[in-house]
C-alpha cells in the first residue's frame, strides 16, 4: 500500500510495469471493500468494474494524496451507479403496471428545498454530519475523515442531530394539534 503513490504516479508517465504492479497489489483492497457493495455472486464483475474505471480516470489521481480514498471513492461511486441502474429499471417495470400509482414525486431542487428545511434548525456541522451518514450513507469513518473530525463526534452529533429533529418534529405536531382543537 505505501508504493501506490509512486506506481500510480508512474502510470501516469506511461510505466506499463508500474501499473500492472499496481493493478495486482490494489485487486485484494478492492475484492475487500466489495463485499461491502455487493453480493458474493456480484462481486467478480463489479471488481472489474471498478477496475475499467480506474484505468479510465487514472489521469485524476494526484499522487500527493492518500489512494485508499480515492479508490473507495470510485468504489462508492460504482456502487450507486449500478444502484441507480436497478432503480430505473424497476421504475420502468413498475409503470408499465397500471395498478399501482405513485404518490406526486419531487423534483430535484424540491427534494432539495425539503431536505434543507428539515436539516434548518441543527448546527450546519450537525447536519453535515446528518446528511453524510443517514443520506449519503457513508459509514461514520468515512464521515469522520471527510469533516476532519473524529468518529465519536460523529456518532454523537449524529445522535444529537436525530433527536433535536425528532423533537422539532413532536413540537410541530403538537402545535398543530392544539390549533385543530
Amino acid at each position: 500500500m505505501n508504493e501506490w503513490p509512486t506506481l500510480l504516479q508512474r502510470a501516469q508517465q506511461g510505466d506499463k510495469q508500474a501499473y500492472q504492479v499496481f493493478l495486482k497489489g490494489v485487486l485484494p483492497f478492492l475484492q475487500m471493500r466489495a463485499r461491502h457493495y455487493v453480493a458474493a455472486q456480484q462481486r467478480d464483475d463489479f471488481v472489474q468494474e471498478v477496475l475499467l474505471t480506474i484505468h479510465r480516470i487514472l489521469h485524476t489521481y494526484q499522487y500527493d494524496l492518500p489512494v485508499e480514498p480515492w479508490l473507495s471513492g470510485i468504489l462508492r461511486h460504482k456502487y450507486y451507479e449500478n444502484w441507480r441502474k436497478t432503480a430505473q429499471q424497476q421504475r420502468e417495470s413498475l409503470s408499465d403496471d397500471d395498478s399501482w400509482h405513485p404518490q406526486v414525486a419531487l423534483d430535484e431542487d424540491e427534494q432539495y428545498a425539503v431536505v434543507s428545511r428539515m436539516l434548518a434548525p441543527l448546527h450546519p456541522l450537525q447536519a453535515q454530519a446528518l446528511y453524510a451518514t443517514k443520506v449519503e450513507e457513508f459509514s461514520v469513518a468515512e464521515t469522520a475523515s471527510l469533516m476532519q473530525r473524529s468518529s465519536s463526534w460523529v456518532k454523537v452529533n449524529v445522535h444529537r442531530a436525530i433527536q433535536l429533529l425528532k423533537n422539532e418534529l413532536t413540537e410541530a405536531e403538537a402545535a398543530t394539534g392544539a390549533s385543530d382543537e
